[in-house]
């Protein structure tokens, strides 16, 4: 009776196992994802700063605290600190919607990314571009709607040539 009791232990241990590894990202390391780049359809040229400053509802510094949800592999979402309004006046914490995201198939990890854009890091500051949707999160296009902000430096000279497109406009 204990024999058949053991196995039976063994077999479920062994059976969630395989669920965790093959069904969630549980046991994965975000690092061996395989990679997979898709291209954007833009409707604009935003690599001009007037274009994108025209096209989104808000642009600020921000904080990201943390990944809230990544529903599906096409989107993830994240909690951002407002720190310094550029464009718009939004306060305290917003829910920031990233094109890409990680997701499983077939048992392996993989990692969307739409214009080779990185996925947003917690703890890090960035220059976010994004525009409110209806469910009410706010989404940054791919590539040019976030912009990491390694240094002070770095940070005033895009607040600066954000302030003067928008001043020119």
């Amino acid at each position: 009776m204990k024999k058949i009791i053991w196995i039976s232990v063994l077999l479920l241990v062994g059976a969630g196992f395989f669920y965790l590894k093959y069904f969630t990202m549980l046991l994965d390391s975000k690092d061996s994802a395989i990679i997979v780049n898709k291209s954007y359809a833009f409707q604009e040229d935003y690599q001009d700063k007037r274009k994108l400053a025209n096209a989104v509802d808000n642009i600020f510094i921000g904080e990201v605290i943390r990944e809230e949800d990544h529903r599906t592999k096409k989107n993830t979402q994240f909690l951002v600190r407002i720190t310094q309004n550029i464009k718009g006046a939004l306060l305290g914490d917003i829910t920031v919607n990233q094109k890409g995201g990680y997701y499983k198939k077939n048992g392996k990890l993989y990692l969307l990314s739409y214009e080779k854009t990185p996925l947003l890091k917690k703890g890090e500051m960035y220059l976010f571009a994004v525009s409110k949707t209806k469910k009410g999160y706010y989404t940054m296009l791919p590539k040019y709607g976030s912009t990491l902000l390694d240094n002070e430096d770095a940070k005033l000279k895009l607040i600066d040539k954000y302030r003067k497109v928008l001043e020119d406009n």
